[in-house]
């Protein structure tokens, strides 16, 4: 791995003191409730995969197993090609990059990009050509070129665990960190230099919002307070515009964890401890509407929209993925993942219908899951 070194313009607004606990989740996973499945397999404790889920059969079709030991993998996005797509994933306990090229489920290359000892890469986008990744060990965004394999670092507050990120129309990346409360925002020029830019919420200036998921909508910025006393979706509109989003019944959201948006603007979230998926909407006043999830306490985690508005979700602590479309009335569909003892995490949809999963058998958590009772 090449690594540049870089000039850098840092700038830190509305720092705050934060000292984070994340809580160890174990334990057996429930079987899920409904679905049609294909048949169980016998997977070892720490084996990774790559799954694609066809909802026209309900069946999962094809499987890779990652061929790294203990990988995690956490995110995944996908990128077409002109005859194949490309399905990135991260592998924070392996600190790697994974790549499967896909032309169909007898015909793909898997390829793996080392990163620096520690990066635990968490979540993942692709923008520019490039592949954008928060590094949540390493303090740092991170830059794979699949060109040239060159994986670039780009430095943020130390201690403050890059979690989530997006891309915008304007080439720049938005991104949480965690455990330093805060938003960043970083632009790459031409020449590779770059600005950092942080900033904290006015709604977390004297607590500890621990931002997680985060969407670049039409020029706003949405991301999600993992834990506040409210539990918050907060809208940032640069330079200065904060507008914080929750319902009208106490609670809600509860624990909003990954941010996805739909083609319409709307804005939806995983709810971890509220166990539901929440759409997000400003128009005279904030509309919050929850969409409660089986079974309870299944800790839905990943969340991706495809073409016809949908919403597909991953539920760790269930072993199955869902599916929302929001209609009057609701439709809300379940499918157990291959074995009971999978621990869906990231999820995303392609061009041709399929869903794509990242799972694993845990043999230790990685996920950044907050106790609500510190």
């Amino acid at each position: 791995m090449g690594t540049k070194a870089w000039r850098c313009m840092f700038t830190a607004l509305g720092a705050v003191a934060l000292s984070v606990a994340f809580a160890a989740f174990l334990g057996g996973l429930a079987p899920a409730t409904a679905g049609a499945v294909a048949a169980p397999e016998a997977y070892s404790m720490g084996e990774s995969f790559v799954f694609r889920f066809d909802p026209n059969t309900s069946h999962f079709v094809f499987t890779f197993t990652i061929p790294t030991d203990h990988a995690n993998p956490q995110d995944v996005a996908l990128v077409p090609g002109a005859d194949h797509l490309d399905v990135w994933f991260t592998e924070p306990d392996a600190d790697k990059i994974g790549r499967l090229t896909f032309t169909d489920t007898n015909d793909y290359t898997p390829d793996e990009y080392a990163l620096t000892a520690g990066s635990h890469p968490l979540n993942l986008v692709a923008g520019g050509g490039f592949i954008w990744f928060t590094a949540a060990g390493g303090d740092y965004i991170g830059r794979l070129d699949p060109a040239t394999r060159q994986i670039d670092e780009f430095p943020v507050t130390a201690g403050s665990y890059p979690a989530d990120l997006d891309y915008a129309s304007d080439g720049s990346i938005w991104f949480t960190e965690m455990a330093a409360d805060r938003v960043g925002h970083l632009v790459v020029d031409h020449t590779d230099a770059y600005t950092v830019t942080e900033q904290v919420s006015p709604i977390t200036s004297g607590g500890e919002g621990r931002p997680y998921g985060i969407v670049w909508v039409n020029g706003s910025i949405y991301f999600a307070h993992s834990r506040t006393d409210t539990d918050t979706v907060t809208r940032f509109t640069p330079p200065d515009s904060w507008v914080d989003i929750t319902g009208f019944q106490p609670g809600v959201p509860d624990e909003p964890h990954k941010l996805a948006a739909t083609s319409s603007g709307l804005v939806w979230a995983t709810e971890r401890a509220g166990n539901g998926v929440t759409s997000f909407e400003i128009g005279t006043m904030p509309v919050v509407n929850r969409y409660s999830l089986t079974p309870a306490g299944s800790l839905p985690t990943g969340l991706a929209a495809d073409v016809n508005g949908h919403l597909w979700f991953t539920q760790w602590g269930a072993g199955q993925i869902g599916r929302l479309i929001p209609s009057v009335p609701a439709q809300k569909d379940y499918y157990s993942m291959p074995s009971s003892d999978l621990a869906p995490t990231g999820i995303a949809t392609d061009d041709a219908w399929g869903v794509w999963v990242v799972a694993a058998i845990p043999y230790r958590v990685h996920l950044p899951i907050v106790l609500k009772s510190l």
